[in-house]
């Protein structure tokens, strides 16, 4: 690492911890409007991931907006909320840093963060705050696993979106020779390693498994699978790597699929990036297909009217998330940290994207899932799964996960 990056590195702490201490950020302020009432956003906001992170950003201070025209008043008193957005640059150690401020800053909950590794590195330190955490993007199975009691997810587990995607690439699809690749991320190993596994059980021949960085060659890569006999090719990883994948398949003629799970392509952001590329891709994702999610057309028309077309497979989340932490608030007629965490843990909640009820160590109670395809430059929907799947919840794991009771969609 040079010493020009770790000068630019301590110098965007500073600037953090400085611009968080200024007078004005502190919660419980009366400005007219009422209290002001702080929630954190935690998530990357600069960098490769930069239009992931603001989309969920976006997406949440819609939500906010709508509750406070709604002049809503907790404890007896009119409150305001106020989203302080902090870039964790998609880096623990930013995020770790930017979780103290936040802390600092008197914030009451935090949406975020938008990436595992991130999770990973800040979940303790808001549990032990006493600050619930509402993650709309972080997929990795073991963040759960951690003991964290202000943990909380609105999407499904990876090793969740990994059974029921190979399952639909052995019965529908009536694929059996993969090629993985992942991109050496937390989410991105964690979940690779669920398709390798699921793929085993299923009855599907993983003939090469790959980790690749930004500088690796993608051409070879391809290359090497498809002299392998590989019929289509997983990757684990962000979706921008999964654009020039996507356009590397396509450049070397073909004959691979592509399958996706958890990144949030499955919105109109990859389908612009990856043009035609995008064609035949298969993505598994959280939640109901659009033409099922309840009020998805007004914020989806809302959304692009006011940030443009920068909308991921988990925006909608973000949105979840801060409805649910205001109607949590509401519910306890407090906005108490500790006190949210454990209205969490009771409330049933129709979002945007279904049904919000949390297990007690933070997964959802009734996780949905939606297999996609690129076709002509659009995401269709191919079937949704609902519920956890067999081989998730009896993976022996100690769970008390209940398995699907059955499928739903086309």
């Amino acid at each position: 690492m040079s010493c020009v990056f770790l000068f630019i590195k301590r110098a965007a702490l500073v600037a953090l911890a400085c611009l968080l201490s200024l007078p004005g950020l502190a919660a419980a302020q009366d400005d007219g409007r009422g209290r002001t009432v702080l929630i954190g956003f935690s998530g990357a906001l600069s960098g490769a991931s930069e239009t992931f992170g603001k989309s969920m950003a976006n997406a949440a201070e819609m939500a906010l907006g709508e509750i406070n025209r709604q002049q809503p008043r907790i404890g007896g008193q009119r409150v305001f909320f106020r989203l302080l957005r902090q870039d964790d640059r998609n880096d623990p150690e930013t995020a770790a840093a930017v979780a103290r401020q936040l802390l600092r800053a008197g914030v009451v909950a935090v949406i975020g963060t938008t990436s595992s590794t991130t999770a990973q590195a800040v979940a303790r330190i808001y549990s032990d705050a006493g600050v619930p955490m509402l993650t709309p993007a972080a997929s990795a199975a073991s963040l759960s696993e951690q003991g964290n009691g202000g943990f909380f997810r609105l999407v499904g587990r990876d090793d969740e979106a990994a059974a029921n995607l190979i399952e639909y690439v052995a019965h529908n699809m009536n694929i059996r020779r993969i090629g993985v690749a992942d991109n050496g991320s937390v989410f991105g190993i964690g979940l690779a390693g669920g398709v390798v596994e699921q793929a085993r059980r299923m009855g599907v021949k993983v003939v090469a498994r790959e980790s690749i960085g930004y500088t690796s060659d993608l051409r070879q890569m391809v290359r090497s699978m498809k002299q392998q006999g590989a019929e289509a090719l997983f990757f684990g990883g962000y979706s921008a790597q999964a654009v020039l994948l996507a356009q590397t398949i396509q450049q070397e003629g073909g004959g691979l699929r592509l399958l996706l799970a958890s990144n949030g392509a499955a919105g109109a952001t990859y389908l612009i990036a990856a043009r035609l590329a995008s064609n035949g891709v298969v993505a598994i994702e959280s939640g109901l297909p659009p033409q099922e999610r309840p009020g998805w057309r007004r914020f989806e028309e809302e959304y692009q009217q006011r940030f443009g077309l920068d909308i991921y497979g988990t925006t909608p989340f973000a949105y979840d998330a801060a409805q649910v932490l205001v109607a949590a608030m509401r519910q306890a007629n407090s906005t108490n940290p500790r006190t949210l965490i454990g209205t969490l843990r009771k409330i049933v909640f129709k979002g945007l994207m279904g049904v919000v009820a949390f297990e007690p160590d933070g997964e959802l109670r009734f996780p949905v899932f939606t297999v996609y395809e690129g076709q002509e430059q659009r995401w269709t929907a191919l079937k949704t799964y609902e519920g956890y799947h067999p081989a998730v919840a009896n993976s022996g794991s100690g769970k008390s996960y209940n398995a699907s009771a059955g499928q739903a969609g086309p």
